[in-house]
């Protein structure tokens, strides 16, 4: 009776490791196809993620809700893999063909990690990481509770990386600029207890993550 219980558990444990090593091959499958498209794009979704990441933790996220923030965010925009080298490379502005063809790419990205049983609650994160607060987003026009609580997160997480950066159409901006635009759109463009998040986290540790190397972050480990 014993020896077959036992032997019930090792099975069982040898199912979960098979498990686990599957998803993290689909991970790694996942972030060179995205790194091979574009590597600029697989870096800012690598800071994303910590960025991501702080403010679940904040939120008090159990534990699959932010492995599932973190899977959200570093394939965010996986579905540009389905953009046109054309539109996704273009040096200049995009004209409204190609941002119709450009915003198709949360959709693209929501087919592919939807069918992934794993990835299904990130894939909400994919598919609405343009919704705004207000419900003038896209592509659904979602607007406040309606948008899934991880791509609320992501959405503030997402601004904050894209005002601090360095672009080649403007230099990053600095914590203090950055944090107050983020204040003045709350209740607008993001969730208010997001950005209310935002402001209890202490500015060394959003730093201290600003200065962290890409290939240091451990994702869902």
């Amino acid at each position: 009776m014993n020896n077959s219980i036992s032997q019930g558990t090792q099975h069982l444990g040898d199912a979960i490791n098979l498990t686990q090593q599957d998803e993290h091959r689909t991970i790694l499958a996942l972030k060179a196809a995205l790194r091979l498209r574009d590597a600029e794009t697989m870096g800012h979704s690598e800071r994303v993620v910590r960025f991501s990441l702080l403010l679940g933790r904040e939120l008090g996220l159990k534990k699959a809700q932010i492995k599932s923030l973190e899977y959200g965010s570093l394939f965010h925009d996986i579905g540009k893999i389905g953009v046109p080298d054309a539109i996704l490379r273009k040096p200049g502005p995009l004209n409204n063909l190609e941002w119709i063809k450009m915003r198709e790419h949360p959709l693209l990205g929501f087919e592919i990690l939807s069918r992934i049983d794993f990835l299904k609650k990130a894939s909400l994160v994919v598919a609405q990481h343009h919704e705004r607060w207000d419900g003038k987003g896209y592509p659904f026009g979602l607007a406040g509770v309606q948008i899934d609580r991880n791509a609320r997160i992501f959405a503030v997480a997402d601004a904050f990386d894209a005002m601090t950066s360095d672009r080649v159409y403007h230099a990053g901006r600095t914590f203090d600029s950055a944090s107050a635009e983020l204040r003045r759109c709350a209740g607008q463009q993001f969730d208010l207890e997001v950005v209310e998040a935002f402001t209890r986290i202490p500015e060394t540790d959003w730093v201290i993550s600003m200065a962290c190397m890409s290939d240091k972050t451990s994702f869902a480990a």
